[in-house]
């Protein structure tokens, strides 16, 4: 009784307006709380009937007035704290568009659903396609048009469909009838299911095998548009998702295209080139391609779910054959020779020290210690030859203890030479590969790619080896990684992808790829995302779609499709057998065996020789003055 009487005590205006308010409540009850936050956008002399409407609503509310000077700044901080859903006066809506995306672009937090209430003041035509036409119309899907008639004495609710410019009347409110409201009418239609044609536009560039494209005659044949004309046929593993997104939704795919910038960059003026330039430039509404959860990325464009995992690693030069001279220092490493060389060392030095110690327990035999002698002795027992060893000379058991030792010593060495030697000669001895990112680094090898994106997910790094990886790696066009290859000076970043297959650059051909192992670790692994901008409506059904498609396995037959179509099957051969090497069996000797013999003979001989002739210049000297008046001479012993 008393809501009667208060109702009949207002006047016609303030009656319309507080049912006005009273189905703007309505309408945040049952279709924002579900939202977070609601951002109330106001213009000049309107914040005061906003914030009194708003007052009772069980939500948060931010109410933002563009007027003030700082209205992009509370904005940002209305997005940030949540708003997904705004309600704008007309008055206000063009300069809050205009805001829309600065704002957006710069905020932290990505919702791809958002909701926009526009309370009009009049049915102005033109003010509706000034709407329409603005850029960022297209970046939410969910608009209710709030329009009350002339007479004061209905509301009428519009939206508008996602694939043709009008609005679509809803609902009509009669604010004669107090309490009547539309409860059954859906304000927000899922108008994401389908989308009637709408373009979507998808940055690519030539990948393989994740995008693929090739223009084509027959309208029929093609499956994308390119500058509104049908004309482009994509295809790949991660094409392939955007072709099932659109024949799911009816969209329409219409490719931006940069095989120049390939996967591109992003400057710190957003501005960029390439897929992800495009993107960030808004040339695109969203770009795949081997695209990685970049870091740099992230803080300017939306990622999506994982559409699939690939591990970066390098194919390097396959290790050659060893020089034939060398064949002498094979049958032990560094350290065993060290090990050899000092233990001879020590071996001399002993013998040389006992037998100059015990010759003076018999001091009426005087003999000088022969170091020439004990130096070819020691030597002669580790290479196994016979030694005449002078018992009559000095007959201590010291003496006999060391000699035997190293007769037992020598007799080891010796024999494992050998059997290390009949190896060498028989099976073939490789440089050593590179197996491990540790062993990339070691070897102070160039590697690179046509683009600084295969270093993108590990600027920054700490580590000291990565670190010395980021350094080494290098950029080079096409053509000249291609003669890279022939030289077989630097190494090459490929993709492990998940199924078993590689991406190439087509500048690994046939020709060359025998000359080349891949690794055995990878340098790092990525997940492949989609990049977005941060206000594309469509990130969700996008994301439900990859999870479905990944837990489906359909991207294992995707890929051995793409591969064995497009890829060339015999460089993908050559790589994944690169580790697999032949058994030829026992080598029967050949002279090239023997050079290392020969070379230490040539070495011998040419020492000898340049000591020989020394020797000769040296006794052949004119006699001089020793500085007493006597003239001397070297004889000859």
């Amino acid at each position: 009784m008393n809501y009667s009487v208060e109702l009949s005590e207002l006047t016609q205006g303030e009656l319309f307006h507080f049912e006005l308010n009273r189905l703007l409540k309505w309408i945040f009850l049952q279709h924002l709380v579900s939202f977070f936050c609601t951002c109330i956008v106001v213009g000049t002399g309107s914040s005061g009937h906003w914030t009194a409407a708003t007052e009772q609503y069980p939500h948060p509310v931010m109410v933002v007035a563009l007027s003030r000077n700082d209205e992009l700044d509370v904005l940002l901080d209305a997005i940030e704290n949540g708003c997904q859903t705004f309600i704008v006066a007309q008055s206000t809506a063009i300069e809050f568009l205009d805001a829309f995306r600065y704002v957006h672009d710069r905020a932290t937090v990505r919702y791809p659903h958002k909701r926009v209430i526009i309370l009009t003041d009049d049915a102005d035509v033109q003010w509706r396609r000034t709407v329409f036409e603005h850029g960022a119309f297209r970046d939410v899907m969910d608009w209710l048009l709030v329009h009350p008639q002339p007479d004061g004495k209905r509301v009428d609710l519009l939206t508008t469909g996602y694939g043709y410019d009008e609005w679509i009347p809803l609902a009509s409110h009669d604010t004669s009838v107090p309490g009547v409201l539309h409860r059954t009418v859906e304000l927000f239609p899922n108008k994401r299911t389908n989308l009637w044609g709408r373009y979507v536009r998808l940055a690519i560039f030539n990948y393989e095998p994740y995008t693929l494209w090739s223009a084509v005659d027959d309208p029929n044949g093609a499956n994308a548009f390119y500058q509104r004309n049908r004309t482009l046929f994509i295809d790949g593993t991660e094409a392939r998702l955007f072709v099932e997104f659109c024949a799911k939704l009816n969209c329409s795919l219409e490719i931006s295209l940069d095989e120049a910038g390939e996967w591109g960059q992003i400057f710190d003026n957003r501005t960029g080139d390439g897929i992800i330039g495009a993107v960030v430039e808004r040339r695109a509404d969203i770009g795949v391609g081997a695209l990685y959860s970049w870091y740099h990325e992230s803080l300017y464009l939306a990622l999506s779910k994982p559409i699939s995992r690939t591990g970066v690693t390098c194919i390097a030069p396959k290790p050659l054959p060893l020089s034939s001279w060398m064949t002498a220092l094979l049958p032990f490493s560094t350290v065993m020779w060290l090990a050899v060389l000092g233990t001879i060392a020590v071996s001399t030095v002993c013998e040389m020290v006992v037998s100059f110690v015990t010759q003076k327990f018999n001091p009426n035999k005087m003999h000088r210690v022969d170091a020439c002698e004990s130096i070819m002795a020691i030597i002669s027992i580790f290479i196994l030859q016979a030694v005449l060893i002078r018992t009559t000379r000095n007959p201590y058991c010291s003496q006999m203890i060391l000699i035997g030792s190293i007769l037992f010593v020598g007799l080891m060495i010796g024999n494992a030479y050998s059997g290390g030697l009949a190896s060498v000669m028989t099976v073939p001895r490789f440089e050593k590969s590179i197996d491990t990112v540790q062993d990339l680094a070691d070897r102070n090898l160039r590697w690179g790619s046509t683009h600084d994106a295969w270093i993108f997910s590990i600027q920054l790094a700490t580590q000291p080896t990565i670190v010395k990886l980021l350094e080494s790696f290098v950029t080079y066009p096409k053509d000249v990684l291609h003669e890279h290859a022939k030289q077989r000076n630097l190494a090459y970043s490929i993709e492990r992808l998940p199924y078993g297959h590689y991406a190439v650059g087509d500048y690994i051909t046939d020709v060359v790829s025998s000359n080349f192992e891949i690794m055995l670790e990878d340098i790092y692994w990525e997940n492949c995302v989609a990049m977005a901008t941060k206000t594309w409506p469509l990130m969700d059904e996008l994301d439900e779609l990859t999870l479905r498609i990944f837990q489906s396995g359909i991207q294992r037959y995707w890929e051995l499709e793409v591969v064995t179509k497009f890829a060339d099957n015999k460089v993908q051969h050559a790589i994944s057998t690169s580790r697999h090497f032949g058994n030829p069996g026992p080598i029967p000797l050949q002279p090239s065996h023997l050079v290392g013999a020969f070379f230490l003979l040539a070495v011998g001989l040419g020492l000898g020789t340049v000591c020989l002739v020394l020797e000769l210049l040296w006794h052949r000297l004119p006699a001089t003055n020793d500085g007493t008046g006597m003239a001397w001479r070297s004889e000859t012993p």
